[in-house]
């Protein structure tokens, strides 16, 4: 079975990842439930899984570095990491992304995110058992399965067939390139490959989504990668495709690989039609400092108050930054992923259906290549669709929602009365809630609660005989120096010397009128 390993230093945490799935119905034996790095790391070096699943901050070693330090254990063991922290510790994705970590997900978890998560990483899994399942294979059935790990520079020692026949392909061309074509499904490539790539070309089929062509230098392999291009679009089939840079041997072959993923780049940011070539690509700098989350705010904060053109000037803005400020795509996409899943926090609270808002949020994380400008539209057909569904509910209720809520207020003041209740009634978060209002009357809600109680309070307390403490209790106080205190601070008197004033004023001015 396959080995996973759990590691979090909240006990509860561990019991929660260990129930997300029926992890040996899938195949899975657990090893071990650790509750720090170092202890992981221990563990790790014995049972060797396959998978871990770790939080970031621990004591003695944390989350990132006993990634670190994994990587560090053997050339060849290289165990999928899944990285589930709160929002607090979203600043730390870019360094989980430096070492090569792919899932990160944020507390709590969503059904659907972890289930595409574990889908993925089953398939990468599944996909490792196979290539050590096919020892048995012909040299020429193994050999693109072996040139994967060459591509990633993964692999170093090599069985002695398949390192004589390597020798002999290299002896026989001019060198090496790869081809690196992104946005494939499986069944799209099977259904294209066998007539849009050339029969003579090595195939390697790397991560979903992902295929490498390795073509021999002595061809035009700007021409070939050219009719590749033209040939799936014919089919309809949109794809992203890099050539790395030439090598000689094909041991060097992640040379190649790796320049042609990091051209692939200037897809995402330029919107690059057809070839992107590493030799005549810019050079570009990421950066993962993205100091924009207050920015995020701002544009959560519009979509929630249903201000379109607001929220898409500041949509614009935030894409701007994306493009200038060269932010790595990883992280792009995540900043994306955290606008929506706080926003569909928002719909849970008010109980606004979101369900079926999961394609629109898939959409963000699709593995077909998607540029910052195609990234943009599909994040403002999810703000739409947010604020299409807030919208509906508010207008279920007359007139404006502040101005229902003002009613609401005036006539429930006596009562027990939170925001969280308010909000909740008028299908309003409670903080944008409290902005709204603040923004439209000049003064919070609790104080305007207060005020309309203590106004009330003036009132009886001149035209009454009831005792003041009777009085506070009626108009909504629980506590008498509550009461008091709210009292003192609007009036600058106690109740009784403002009973005494208002009542001899009363008479004076009742006796002024008799005459």
């Amino acid at each position: 079975m396959t080995k996973v390993l759990f590691v979090d230093d909240e006990p509860i945490a561990l019991e929660g990842i260990r129930m997300l799935a029926d992890w040996e119905g899938l195949g899975f034996e657990v090893c071990g439930m650790c509750t720090d790095g170092e202890e992981a790391l221990s563990l790790m070096k014995h049972c060797r899984p396959s998978l871990v699943i770790t939080d970031i901050r621990m004591s003695v070693i944390d989350g990132l570095e006993l990634i670190r330090q994994a990587q560090l254990l053997s050339e060849t063991y290289r165990p999928i990491f899944i990285i589930m922290s709160g929002y607090g510790d979203f600043k730390y994705a870019q360094s989980a992304l430096r070492y090569g970590v792919r899932h990160y997900l944020l507390k709590p978890v969503m059904d659907e995110e972890w289930e595409t998560t574990l889908g993925e990483v089953m398939e990468e899994l599944s996909s490792r058992q196979q290539m050590l399942e096919q020892q048995e294979m012909t040299i020429s059935q193994l050999l693109p399965i072996m040139i994967a790990p060459l591509l990633r520079g993964e692999l170093e020692e090599l069985d002695e067939s398949v390192s004589k026949q390597i020798g002999e392909l290299d002896q026989e061309a001019k060198g090496w390139r790869c081809i690196l074509i992104e946005g494939l499904s499986e069944e799209e490539l099977a259904s294209c490959s066998s007539y849009v790539i050339p029969p003579k070309v090595m195939v390697v089929d790397l991560m979903p989504g992902q295929v490498c062509l390795v073509v021999d230098c002595a061809e035009d392999v700007r021409e070939r990668a050219g009719k590749v291009y033209d040939g799936f679009r014919q089919q309809g089939v949109a794809i992203c495709v890099s050539i790395g840079p030439p090598v000689r041997f094909l041991r060097e072959l992640h040379i190649s690989y790796s320049g042609a993923v990091e051209a692939s780049v200037q897809h995402f940011f330029y919107d690059n039609e057809g070839l992107v070539d590493y030799e005549t690509a810019d050079r570009l700098e990421f950066s993962y400092n993205f100091g924009m989350m207050a920015t995020l705010e701002e544009l959560l904060g519009a979509a929630e108050r249903l201000q379109e053109q607001e929220a898409a000037s500041i949509l614009k803005q935030v894409f701007a930054l994306f493009q200038n400020k060269k932010i790595a795509p990883e992280m792009v996409r995540m900043l994306c992923v955290h606008v929506v899943l706080k926003s569909m926090d928002v719909l849970r609270e008010l109980e606004v259906a979101s369900v079926d808002m999961w394609p629109l949020f898939r959409n963000l994380l699709h593995n077909r290549p998607k540029s910052l400008t195609v990234l943009e539209q599909s994040v403002w057909i999810y703000l739409n669709e947010y604020m299409r569904r807030l919208r509906e509910r508010r207008e279920s209720s007359s007139g404006h929602p502040l101005y229902g809520i003002e009613r609401y207020i005036q006539e429930n003041y006596k009562s027990p009365l939170t925001i969280k209740e308010i909000g909740k009634r008028f299908y309003m978060n409670p903080v944008y809630l409290g902005h709204a209002f603040v923004k439209k009357y000049g003064v919070g809600i609790i104080e305007y609660i207060h005020d309309l109680r203590i106004e009330e309070a003036k009132k009886q307390l001149t035209e009454s005989a009831a005792t003041i403490r009777s009085i506070a209790e009626g108009v909504g106080y629980v506590h008498y120096h509550h009461f008091l205190r709210e009292f003192e601070k609007r009036v600058l008197e106690k109740p009784v010397e403002y009973r005494e004033f208002a009542r001899n004023d009363y008479a004076y001015n009742t006796t002024r009128s008799g005459k």
